[in-house]
């Protein structure tokens, strides 16, 4: 059976020249696991542009500023500290528009950009409530995170290398043989063999991450569970019965 496979692989290796060297030189076991946590989470990150569309610089620069001491204000109220509201300069830039009359100059936008990180989710609700009914914001977007995110990752990766492993022990046991050590091992599929061999594993599950799109209107204001997901891609050799 070894014997077989092996020349099995040695035909696929001289079938693909561009790729051979790549291939391992023994008899081997190609897996993939995969894990997935749904968790809820503790921290939520906000962006927002403030935006004055006066034509007079003066009365624009005051409007945004008024509109930056008012969410500002809103903010503390909810308990966002200080240091976990960063704003940038207050910029004058043209403004972008899909059809420009002839003859009339193109229109300028005042803005300054705000990211704020929100510790207590309590308040996300009514905060994301206020925002979304507030005139001259622009580009809200939103997104969430764990403060142990760490050790999430961390779980997960072992999860996923401990399914990887387990299917690999099942399919050596299945052939006959026992599983020897792992010779490649990557958070996504391994370059040039899984999709030379057409193995490669989900594009979309590669990186620990989420695979939900990022929330919009009225679904902003709710705090939502997080799908943090992790896959291993690996090679086993493959060992005889005797080793």
């Amino acid at each position: 059976m070894l014997k077989r496979l092996a020349a099995a692989l040695f035909l696929t290796a001289a079938a693909l020249p561009g790729v051979a060297a790549d291939l391992p030189s023994h008899p081997f076991i190609h897996v993939t696991g995969s894990a997935e946590f749904y968790v809820m989470p503790d921290l939520g990150e906000i962006d927002i542009d403030i935006v004055s569309l006066e034509t007079n610089p003066d009365a624009a620069w005051k409007e945004v500023n008024d509109g930056l001491e008012t969410v500002r204000a809103l903010f503390v109220q909810h308990g966002v500290a200080m240091d976990d509201i960063l704003v940038q300069d207050i910029v004058r830039r043209p403004r972008k528009v899909d059809v420009l009359p002839e003859g009339q100059p193109l229109p300028m936008d005042t803005r300054v950009s705000i990211h704020l990180t929100v510790r207590d989710l309590g308040q996300w609700t009514p905060l994301l409530r206020s925002l979304l009914v507030m005139k001259n914001i622009e580009s809200l977007a939103v997104t969430f995170n764990r403060s142990d995110r760490d050790k999430i990752e961390d779980d997960l990766l072992n999860e996923a290398l401990g399914k990887a492993k387990l299917k690999a022990q099942k399919i050596a046991k299945g052939v006959g043989a026992k599983l020897g050590a792992a010779t490649g091992v990557s958070v996504g599929a391994l370059k040039n063999l899984s999709n030379a061999m057409g193995l490669a594993s989900d594009p979309f599950a590669r990186n620990v991450g989420e695979r939900r799109a990022a929330p919009k209107g009225g679904e902003m204001a709710l705090v939502q569970a997080m799908r943090l997901a992790q896959s291993a891609d690996l090679i086993y050799r493959i060992g005889s019965p005797g080793r």
